[in-house]
């Protein structure tokens, strides 16, 4: 199925199901941004938690 990139969201991630495989784009509206850490101080801190592993990457999991 293609997606509709949305410009304002830039992603690089393959393996998301929302990931616009023709560009580095996502396809969502909007996205939800948080933390698995109490203090965040590094970017590896942050995670995307739009993201749903893609059917085409292998098991789904969310």
């Amino acid at each position: 199925m293609e997606k509709n990139a949305n410009h304002s969201i830039k992603c690089t991630v393959n393996e998301c199901e929302h990931h616009c495989k023709a560009e580095n784009y996502c396809s969502l509206g909007c996205v939800s941004i948080g933390t698995h850490e109490p203090d965040p101080t590094l970017c590896q801190c942050v995670d995307c938690e739009s993201f749903q592993r893609s059917c085409e990457s292998g098991s789904s999991m969310k």
